[in-house]
């Protein structure tokens, strides 16, 4: 799964100030609102929320995977955020993350949420991937970063 087709400049975004991690997810629950009328704002930020619970979407390279699988979700969204300052999302000693890959994904499709994760994961393992889009000037950059990395993992 090619992230180019799913990822959209308006949901690549810079988050500044965010007190926590629950202040973090309720902003990207915001901008996904926008881009999924099947669900409320408040419906998108409980899933996230609820996923967290489970287990904290943290990882040791800086970065977070909250995501959530709903019903009626007619397209998966992706959002990506880099964090100023990084938040933590728990996780224990992890370091709090600064970059931000937030799916929305159907709960009649989990195989797509999966294959969106695998081909996220790989293409932030890209030698210098995760360093090119934390040294973005702007979102827009970050966007085109993204892609770019997308297109040189095939």
């Amino acid at each position: 799964m090619r992230l180019e087709p799913i990822l959209k400049p308006s949901l690549t975004i810079l988050i500044e100030g965010a007190a926590d991690r629950d202040d973090v997810l309720k902003r990207l629950a915001a901008a996904a609102a926008s881009h999924a009328p099947e669900h409320t704002e408040v419906e998108l930020l409980e899933a996230l929320l609820a996923r967290e619970a489970q287990t904290p979407t943290a990882t040791p390279e800086g970065v977070a995977f909250p995501h959530a699988m709903l019903p009626e979700v007619d397209e998966t969204l992706l959002l990506v955020a880099r964090l100023k300052p990084a938040v933590s999302f728990g996780g224990g000693d992890l370091p709090a993350p600064d970059l931000i890959f937030c799916m929305i994904g159907s709960a009649t499709k989990p195989w797509e949420h999966v294959r969106l994760l695998a081909r996220l994961a790989r293409v932030a393992r890209g030698p210098g991937a995760l360093e090119r889009l934390r040294t973005a000037p702007d979102a827009a950059a970050m966007y085109e970063a993204l892609i770019e990395e997308d297109r040189a993992h095939g």
